[in-house]
């Protein structure tokens, strides 16, 4: 494909912005467009493209001011269980 190294380097750009959130977070298509400088329309494809291929997912955002659900958003693949993961039990103590 002519133009496969640029779709490469705009889904790396994707990945790396996505990367730097913290675990159980995740980005609107608006705020990574405004952070990668790709367009909207280019972005939903390239988006899609990367929810097909299993590195990223689309998740419910949550407000933090109202506890309601406030839009949808992308993460990494993962990410959501890295946030939520039981505690371990060599650090959790049972009290009688």
């Amino acid at each position: 494909m002519k133009y496969a190294g640029i779709f490469n380097e705009m889904e790396r750009s994707i990945l790396e912005v996505l990367t730097k959130l913290e675990p159980g977070y995740g980005y609107r298509k608006w705020a990574i467009s405004e952070k990668t400088e790709i367009p909207e329309d280019i972005l939903t494809v390239l988006l899609k493209r990367l929810k097909y291929a299993g590195k990223i997912e689309l998740i419910m955002i949550w407000s933090e001011t109202t506890g309601m659900p406030d839009g949808s958003g992308y993460c990494l693949t993962g990410s959501l269980q890295r946030e939520f993961q039981p505690p371990n039990k060599e650090n959790t103590q049972l009290r009688n």
